[in-house]
């Protein structure tokens, strides 16, 4: 490692848009139910290319089977307690994986899949997936639980028109 800067300091700033960066309060953001009050999801952030959620899941709680469409990878960050991954194979076999703390899941869209929260702990965990409108094979038969549109989000920004499109006033800053 060396003491130079990554980027140069006489980098041209011209053709950047204006540059903020923002600090998310997921104690103070606004959340939704699924399934119930024994899971939480608190939309932080999203963009035109990714969504951050957080959510947190009572101990023997299940977001029950579910299929993203094939474009929708996502990655689950299991912060704390411990949650069990369940991916079903098109031959109807299961693959079961536990993430504990400091544990990431990578999911591959397409996936049709379901979370248990599992031990005696509450299960808090992160994801983040691509910013798509149609997350759910479900939603495509008009089974939508819900619409992103509806999402109390933290932070909406539009980065093709460089604009904020919703913001929380109690959950970020900048």
């Amino acid at each position: 490692m060396t003491d130079r800067d990554l980027t140069p300091p006489e980098l041209d700033h011209t053709h950047l848009p204006d540059q903020t960066m923002y600090k998310i309060d997921a104690d103070a953001a606004n959340h939704f139910e699924q399934g119930g009050e024994d899971i939480e999801t608190y939309p932080l952030a999203i963009t035109n290319d990714f969504k951050l959620l957080y959510f947190e899941m009572a101990p023997g709680a299940t977001i029950d089977w579910h299929t993203h469409t094939p474009a929708f990878d996502e990655v689950c960050l299991c912060l704390a307690g411990e949650a069990r991954f369940t991916l079903e194979r098109e031959d109807g076999s299961h693959q079961v994986l536990e993430a504990e703390p400091r544990e990431s899941v990578y999911i591959p869209g397409g996936a049709r899949h379901k979370i248990d929260a599992v031990g005696d702990e509450r299960h808090e965990g992160l994801v983040t997936m691509p910013s798509d409108p149609v997350a759910r094979v479900e939603m495509l038969d008009g089974a939508a639980p819900y619409r992103i549109e509806d999402w109390p989000v933290a932070l909406w920004v539009d980065r093709k028109r460089d604009e904020v499109v919703k913001k929380d006033d109690d959950a970020v800053s900048s």
